[in-house]
């Protein structure tokens, strides 16, 4: 039987969405090393795993928002998968990572390729794995756009952690535990140069008032302090989590 005819199996499906998650759109290709790599673990030609990452991308909310489109003709199979994606992350998080450890097993493991679970793995160099299925749930949950300036490009946005990666191991995986922020912002919060209070307001340090901004840092950061955010609508963030950041990590 061709390789393209292959039956796809619910760990094939389980594997081509873990690499979908670490993948760029511009990166779905037959071409892609990565691409090339999980095809051969699964017997198949490239082209056909270039081909299920495409149909992902059909389904994806994200790649829809940015303008862009995959390759329609998912299955059903391949929908009730995307679907549990977006309502269990966490879930479907740990199924992929379990769907990927199996082709560890067989001794051909792409290090670039893996960045599956919750945890962190040691490499040439520690490094943080599960950011790439966080990203995209939270990606999605946001519309893909900055929850304070409303940018939208996927190279300027940030799944930005409320509580940070060390502070709660149980809540690395959580969308709930995400902000869809631009660089500049993300940074910020990060810091704890920003914070969003019980009010769903932003606020800003008082260090960064202290250095007198202007102009476009005047406008971007200084001018945002008391903008309240829209918030309630989206019934995320987690309200817990934004209350510890506000407490435990705010410069005030």
């Amino acid at each position: 039987m061709a390789a393209e005819r292959k039956v796809w199996t619910d760990q094939d499906r389980l594997q081509a969405l873990a690499l979908y998650c670490r993948l760029t759109f511009g990166q779905l290709h037959r071409h892609r090393p990565e691409v090339i790599r999980l095809a051969k673990h699964m017997g198949r030609s490239a082209n056909s795993v270039a081909m299920k990452l495409s149909n992902y991308a059909s389904l994806d909310p994200e790649v829809l928002a940015l303008g862009k489109k995959g390759l329609y003709g998912a299955s059903r199979r391949d929908r009730l998968l995307w679907q549990r994606f977006i309502d269990e992350p966490e879930v479907v998080a740990q199924e992929c990572e379990s769907a990927w450890s199996m082709l560890d097993e067989r001794g051909e493991q792409d290090e670039e390729a893996t960045d599956f679970t919750g945890h962190d793995a040691v490499v040439w160099q520690k490094r943080r794995v599960g950011q790439s299925l966080f990203r995209k749930a939270v990606m999605v949950r946001y519309d893909t756009r900055c929850v304070i300036t409303g940018l939208r490009h996927e190279d300027l946005l940030i799944a930005s952690h409320i509580v940070p990666w060390q502070a709660r191991p149980e809540a690395r995986l959580d969308p709930a535990n995400g902000l869809c922020l631009n660089a500049l912002h993300d940074r910020a919060f990060d810091k704890g140069l920003l914070a969003i209070d019980d009010r769903d307001r932003i606020r800003i340090s008082h260090e960064l008032a202290d250095v007198a901004p202007n102009g476009q840092l005047k406008s971007q950061l200084h001018d945002l302090d008391g903008q309240r955010l829209s918030l309630s609508e989206l019934n995320f963030p987690n309200r817990e989590y934004l209350a510890w950041h506000y407490r435990e990590c705010f410069r005030r």
